[in-house]
């Protein structure tokens, strides 16, 4: 069964997936031969099959011409499994030129190119000339895949800049060349520019960041059959969300309870001309079941509260945090469209006993009295951008460094850091990091944000833990989004979204 990732849409399989290292896979590799008696070429051969199934929904047309660019090495043998099979399946305009990428050929690249000149295939060596008028519609790179982590020089790195000059179809075999799986994305052109890569069993950690975007478009991931309780043993803090995730956390509503059974929120947002923000959140939040929900905002602002929201209640801010109002809370969210009205943070930062998620000016308010980081209560909930999180933490050259930062404060502090993103990184207290893969480009527009937030403290108030509920929120507000798109919007309001949400929330019983 195969996994068929797009921007915009995931395919799951069931069960939270661990993501591992290229080593690690290499070592998954062999225990998959060991444990099924299976042959390395067998093994080859799986992942060729499975790579095929996929391209042939992307290059559907079988007379297009395909170039497929072999190394030498076993990424070099996928490459001509893959050219073998195309041909086997009635794709009749194919050539095989090969790389070498290192002193001696792979044992399972020579069995492969064995078996391609049985085949009416043309296949030549590379021999340094120029490729940038390759005639070929597509083109498929199995030159290095994850062999390499290290940046490309002379002829291969001549060779990725030529190939990128071609404005061709570029789907790439595993990985592109030149571009790591982990650690630092480079900047330069030392990597190959795809337009899909169709990857082995996991996603490399480095699709998730926003600078492989620079290199490719789509990633698609296809299962070869490597045994999944051997990738689970090992060790690894990155985890990819999946939807068995979400029904083993949800818990369904029982008859006979009532609202008090799911809890109350309190949302200290909004100020004099961003009170939008307070009203996107506190509709979030009553969208996604919260029992009670209460919201702090300037007085001004009451009648847009009620117009708008007739099941929210309306706080004064002076009388929020009073003894007999703060004890009804279950959860509080500070933050969105807050300004500069923030003198009740640092009261309800010292005495709140109930979940916390802070967001927006409240994270602003945060950066500007860092002392304040260490004394927020264990599993508060901070969930910035980009620009806020560099505000907060420090400004970092990547988002690598960044997401290696968050590691490292979320474990300093004991909070659970939510690193928006397009893939968002939900970083525990014990530095374990939860990847989200629903949500789309469609979905980035105002207020989006101040939606997931309300989200949260609604599963909060409801009684789910912090890693729970930043779960279930990150997920089903990027599947909202993604649900949207898929009945053919361009883009998703953040109204538009909140709506969504009780079915969203309804499909998992399903």
């Amino acid at each position: 069964m195969s996994i068929c990732k797009k921007i915009g849409g995931f395919f799951l399989i069931s069960g939270m997936r661990k993501l591992i290292t290229v080593a690690q896979m290499r070592e998954a590799d062999a225990d998959c031969l060991k444990a099924k008696n299976l042959s390395s070429v067998g093994l080859m051969e799986r992942a060729a099959s499975a790579f095929l199934k996929v391209f042939s929904g992307l290059i559907p047309e079988k007379y297009q011409s395909i170039l497929v660019l072999c190394g030498t090495g076993n990424n070099g043998g996928d490459g001509l499994a893959i050219a073998r099979l195309l041909q086997c399946s009635g794709y009749s305009n194919i050539r095989v030129m090969i790389i070498r990428t290192g002193g001696k050929e792979s044992a399972d690249f020579l069995h492969n190119l064995v078996r391609l000149e049985e085949t009416p295939i043309e296949f030549s060596y590379w021999d340094g000339e120029d490729l940038e008028n390759i005639s070929e519609d597509v083109i498929i790179d199995a030159i290095l895949g994850s062999g390499i982590n290290r940046p490309l020089n002379n002829d291969l790195l001549r060779l990725v800049r030529m190939i990128n000059k071609t404005g061709k179809h570029l789907i790439a075999v595993d990985c592109p060349t030149g571009f790591p799986s982990d650690g630092e994305l480079p900047t330069n052109e030392s990597v190959l520019i795809v337009k899909d890569v169709i990857s082995f069993q996991r996603p490399r950690l480095n699709f998730f960041f926003p600078e492989s975007a620079a290199f490719l478009q789509t990633f698609h991931v296809v299962d070869i059959g490597l045994r999944e309780e051997f990738i689970e043993s090992c060790p690894s803090d990155y985890y990819l969300l999946q939807s068995s995730d979400i029904t083993g956390i949800y818990r369904p509503r029982e008859n006979f309870s009532h609202k008090g059974t799911y809890g109350h929120a309190l949302i200290y947002a909004g100020s004099a001309g961003k009170s939008g923000a307070a009203l996107l959140s506190a509709e979030a939040c009553i969208y996604s079941g919260a029992g009670l929900t209460s919201v702090c905002i300037p007085e001004e602002d009451r009648v847009a509260l009620h117009t708008r929201l007739p099941e929210a209640m309306y706080l004064n801010i002076k009388e929020a945090w009073k003894v007999e109002h703060r004890d009804s809370f279950s959860a509080i969210a500070i933050g969105p469209g807050l300004g500069n009205n923030t003198f009740l943070i640092e009261q309800i930062i010292n005495e709140t006993k109930v979940p916390m998620v802070i967001d927006a000016d409240g994270l602003n308010y945060l950066s500007h009295n860092r002392s304040l980081l260490g004394r927020l209560p264990k599993g508060t909930i901070l969930t910035p951008h980009m620009k806020e999180f560099d505000r907060l933490f420090g400004e970092s050259s990547s988002w690598w460094s960044r997401l290696l930062l968050a590691i490292e404060q979320a474990k300093k502090y004991q909070v659970i850091i939510v690193l928006k993103n397009r893939y968002t990184f939900i970083v525990l207290e014990d530095g374990r990091v939860m990847i989200n893969p629903t949500g789309n480009p469609g979905m980035a527009s105002g207020g989006m944000g101040d939606v997931l937030t309300g989200i949260i403290v609604s599963f909060l108030a409801q009684g789910y833990t912090p890693k729970e509920a930043c779960i279930l929120s990150c997920y089903l507000h990027g599947k909202a989004g993604d649900s949207l798109i898929d009945s053919g919007r361009y883009s998703v309001s953040a109204t538009q979204l909140i709506a969504k949400m009780p079915f969203v929330i309804g499909d998992i019983r399903s």
